[in-house]
């Protein structure tokens, strides 16, 4: 049903149970009370069935979501500029770390081994290798100081 695109309707068009179900379905966004009731709307007999794109309002969370094709994902509608976004971070093990004055940027996961090191007020941090002659320990030690200390 969904992504069948749009269709202009005029009067004394009639509306077959297709257009219904596609067209005229796709240009809507769905209002429930809860998600139990969005839940229950869907996969009966004689339900709709859910379908990747598909959007819905919950009344008592004040919240829009899409459907992923899986599972239902809250769309972010916050206009808050002191919110950092989740597409700065894209990998495990990133690290998001103040540029400037209210700015951020990703710190890409170091190689494994390496160190966390601060490279002054002015300078982001980066990874480096462990000094030669530190000892594994050491370097536990070494990170544990930069983490707390």
């Amino acid at each position: 049903m969904a992504g069948a695109g749009t269709k202009l309707f005029v009067a004394g068009d009639v509306l077959t149970a297709a257009q219904v179900n596609t067209f005229l379905a796709d240009q809507v966004i769905s209002v429930y009370a809860s998600s139990a009731a969005r839940d229950a709307a869907y996969g009966g007999v004689g339900e709709p069935v859910l379908a990747e794109g598909m959007f819905c309002y919950l009344s008592d969370s004040n919240s829009f979501l899409y459907y992923t094709g899986s599972v239902w994902s809250a769309v972010d509608t916050s206009t808050d500029a002191t919110k950092i976004p989740l597409s700065t971070v894209t990998t495990s093990g990133d690290l998001i770390i103040g540029t400037g004055s209210a700015t951020v940027t990703r710190l890409a996961a170091g190689t494994a081994t390496h160190v966390l090191t601060s490279n002054g007020a002015a300078t982001a941090p980066s990874y480096q290798a462990v000094s030669a002659g530190v000892t594994s320990s050491d370097a536990d030690l070494i990170i544990a100081l930069q983490v707390f200390g």
